[in-house]
């Protein structure tokens, strides 16, 4: 049996409302009555009956709630005691935190609903990403500002010491495929609709994308953080982007249920103390 099922179970059991589990749980309020009756089909028996304007227990429900609290309430705890926490962090970031004890990390994935999924699901701990939420059931924290840059190989023919707005557009752009807020990143950061660029290339990896303007004559955008890490080392040159931007704004999602636990605590706090300094 899926215990998910058991989980929305009782918060529909302690609430006595399918609503305010749904808000609970973040889930909507379709998902957690088909849960319930999904439910209801393998036990074989009804869980809640109609009562006035709310749902009340029937005798079957009263009885799977004291047989499986106290369970779900010890993995829970095991859950949350466990010795290796599972953080999905944008690739940008991760050259940063690799070595911090006990955390695996994940590239986060390109899509951000798959972002929420994992941390409502509890598929992963902890969220580090430019995204932002409106969730009751997570918690968000900002962890520091960067800016975008453009990176160009040492040596190209047109761009040398700066990189102007005409020739920002005439060239060919290596882009990453990440969306949010269903925009590409440039987009997703410029005040207003800029024009379309020449993208040639889209790469999932920020790391692809820099080895690949390299050795072409493509140009490409990165944080600062990770341009002045790695630009030394590729022989790039890094060139303010001629358009107006908003600041990369990084954030930290968790789920409530993780607020006050010690480890998840104590791995927060080494991830504030890892992210890139700025003057």
């Amino acid at each position: 049996m899926d215990l998910n099922l058991l989980t929305t179970f009782l918060a529909v059991y302690n609430h006595r409302s399918i609503t305010v589990a749904s808000e609970e749980l973040d889930l909507t309020q379709p998902a957690v009555s088909s849960a319930i009756k999904r439910l209801e089909a393998v036990i074989g028996k009804t869980l809640f009956v109609r009562e006035g304007r709310g749902i009340a227990p029937t005798g079957a429900a009263v009885s799977l709630a004291h047989k499986i609290e106290d369970p779900l309430t010890v993995l829970s705890g095991i859950e949350q005691n466990k010795q290796t926490l599972n953080v999905y962090c944008t690739e940008s970031l991760i050259q940063f935190m690799a070595e911090i004890p006990n955390v695996r990390f994940i590239e986060a994935p390109l899509d951000e609903e798959q972002l929420f999924d994992a941390l409502t699901t509890q598929k992963v701990d902890l969220v580090i990403d430019v995204i932002s939420n409106k969730r009751h059931s997570l918690i968000e924290e900002i962890l520091f500002e960067d800016e975008a840059v453009c990176l160009t190989r040492q040596g190209h023919p047109r761009i040398h010491e700066s990189l102007h707005y005409d020739q920002y557009f005439a060239e060919a752009h290596i882009a990453l495929k990440v969306r949010r807020s269903q925009m590409n990143t440039i987009d997703f950061l410029s005040y207003k609709p800029i024009e379309p660029r020449n993208v040639v290339i889209e790469t999932s990896s920020i790391s692809s994308m820099l080895m690949l303007v390299s050795t072409t004559d493509y140009i490409a955008s990165s944080t600062k953080s990770l341009a002045e890490k790695l630009a030394p080392k590729l022989g790039l040159n890094i060139h303010p982007i001629p358009l107006e931007l908003r600041p990369i704004r990084f954030r930290m999602l968790y789920h409530r249920r993780y607020r006050d636990d010690e480890q998840h605590i104590h791995v927060r706090e080494a991830i504030k103390r890892a992210i890139p300094q700025h003057d």
